[in-house]
This record gives C-alpha cells, sequence and structure tokens, in this order.
C-alpha cells in the first residue's frame, strides 16, 4: 500500500539533495513510497513510461529480451533511479524493470511531477537539473564503455 514519503527521508535521496526543508515537505506530499515483492515487475518494455522510481530498499534489475532470454543490463541499488524518461517524454520503455528482492521504492508519477512544474516551478527545476546529472553521468559511463 502507498504511503507518504516523509521529507527526512528524501534529504538523502539523491534528486533532492539540492531542496531546502520547505521544498522536501512540498515534494513528499505529491510522491510515495511503496513496498514490493522480490520480483514484481514495475514495467515492461514497450509499454508507456509514466513513473520514476527511486530504491529507497532493496534491488531492481533493468531487464533486456533477446531472441532466447533475458539479460540483466543493470542493477538499480538503494538511492539510484529508474524510469527516469518517463518524467521527460512519452515514449514507451526502453527495458523491462523487476524487482530482485523485496523493495521499497519511492514513486514519482508524471502527472504528479507535471503539477509540479505548474505549482512549483523552482522546485521542479532542481530536480529537473539533478536528473540530467544522473543521465549525463550514464553517458559518461556508456562512452567510456564504447573506448574500451
Amino acid at each position: 500500500m502507498p504511503e507518504q514519503v516523509e521529507y527526512e527521508k528524501l534529504r538523502n535521496l539523491v534528486l533532492f539533495k539540492e531542496l531546502d526543508d520547505a521544498e522536501l515537505e512540498i515534494v513528499s506530499k505529491r510522491i510515495f513510497e511503496k513496498t514490493y515483492k522480490k520480483d514484481s515487475t514495475l514495467f515492461v518494455e514497450g509499454m508507456p513510461g509514466e513513473i520514476l522510481y527511486i530504491v529507497a530498499e532493496g534491488a531492481v534489475d533493468i531487464i533486456k529480451k533477446t531472441k532466447d532470454s533475458e539479460l540483466i543490463i543493470a542493477q538499480i541499488k538503494p538511492g539510484e533511479i529508474t524510469g527516469e524518461m518517463a518524467l521527460i517524454d512519452s515514449g514507451t520503455r526502453s527495458a523491462t524493470g523487476r524487482t530482485s528482492i523485496d523493495s521499497k521504492l519511492v514513486v514519482i508519477t508524471r502527472n504528479s511531477f507535471n503539477e509540479m512544474l505548474d505549482s512549483d516551478p523552482k522546485i521542479a527545476a532542481k530536480i529537473l537539473m539533478a536528473l540530467l546529472k544522473i543521465i549525463n553521468k550514464r553517458l559518461r559511463i556508456t562512452d567510456k564503455k564504447f573506448e574500451q
């Protein structure tokens, strides 16, 4: 069952590091935390993206299907995010996300983020900047893999 996230807990998550206490309080009312059992499918490759997940506890495997099997291409650990493209565009999921152990995830829906863009653009801009830094870091890591 979804629960409101205490803003104290948000303070430690990379996406919200630049927010002050008042801003964290506002954000905590627009997002929620949910517990998922091991092997819960969060999203499926090809489906519309509507949610960004932050792993508070546990882990999420990111899986690409091949002709013959499934390939785990990444494991998202506590403090990390997945599904970030869902907040930016309305494209489909590029992979499948499934919990590898019992997990607690902080959930941000595209609708709640869009509401934040309208009502609290300064907060949304700080979150977007944090998101851009995360995406940029991932791109640099991918670039280095291709260099090798």
